[in-house]
């Protein structure tokens, strides 16, 4: 444990990179930093955040200041690590904790395991498009089918990630399987609404966290991580439609257009 006001450092930049990396708005990471510094009595906390990298500095007792930069990972979404960062943050703020108390807590949170397993994941993704075809028109067969692809699509995604795969390699060939299985399914049987069956498979690729930070970040006046989060989502949707848009083509060029 570093000597001194030093040791404020390691708990205010794991709190910021926890609520970062696990989806996260930007502004919630600067104000729960902020929050927690003034709280351990430090002076003039500044914090700043953007989706890659983060930037904290108080001033010392001896006059001062202090400022270290941490570089930001994209991990996946664990809105539940993000909620149990701000309870610490709240319990720093009314005095419950320690700095030492604090830190422990946080690395707690690091090591915990995700609330999703692989398998619930897809699981979920599987009802999520069961359920959004059915919203667009689709009945019981075509929702069927969408959780399967959906399904299929998830553990796919989770093996690139074992891989060290890029998320936008995921992104791609998911849209991609997405979009294709269905017309094939359609082709082969004659059955089915191939529309519904395609969107409700696609809906769990699509960037919605990423579109609601931007919007967010960029309403609170912080414009270079709203434009961050905000082509970030648009390159994922381009992705998602370029996908589709090419397992039309393959369908086209190997059997004419579908009925």
């Amino acid at each position: 444990m570093p000597v001194g006001e030093s040791r404020y450092m390691e708990p205010l930049q794991l709190a910021g990179r926890l609520i970062m990396e696990n989806g996260g708005e930007t502004y919630r990471v600067e104000e729960t930093i902020t929050r927690m510094g003034r709280a351990f009595g430090l002076e003039h906390v500044e914090s700043f955040a953007v989706p890659s990298g983060l930037f904290v500095s108080y001033r010392r007792a001896d006059g001062d200041t202090e400022t270290a930069v941490m570089r930001v990972h994209k991990g996946s979404t664990n809105l539940s690590r993000v909620d149990a960062v701000n309870a610490v943050s709240r319990q720093v703020e009314r005095g419950d904790l320690t700095c030492e108390e604090a830190l422990q807590r946080l690395q707690a949170i690091e090591r915990r395991p995700p609330a999703l397993t692989k398998p619930m994941q897809v699981l979920g993704a599987a009802v999520s498009a069961a359920g959004f075809t059915l919203m667009f028109g689709g009945g019981a067969m075509h929702a069927t089918v969408a959780a399967g692809v959906a399904a299929l699509v998830q553990g796919i995604g989770q093996l690139l990630e074992k891989y060290r795969m890029h998320a936008l390699v995921s992104t791609l060939l998911g849209s991609l399987l997405s979009t294709l299985l269905p017309m094939a399914f359609q082709r082969m049987t004659g059955l089915g609404m191939v529309d519904a069956i395609v969107a409700g498979a696609l809906m769990p690729l699509l960037p919605g966290l990423a579109m609601t930070n931007a919007v967010q970040d960029a309403m609170r006046g912080d414009m270079i991580s709203g434009l961050s989060h905000g082509l970030s989502a648009i390159l994922t949707a381009t992705l998602v439609a370029g996908g589709a848009l090419m397992a039309s083509a393959v369908m086209n060029l190997t059997g004419g257009a579908l009925p």
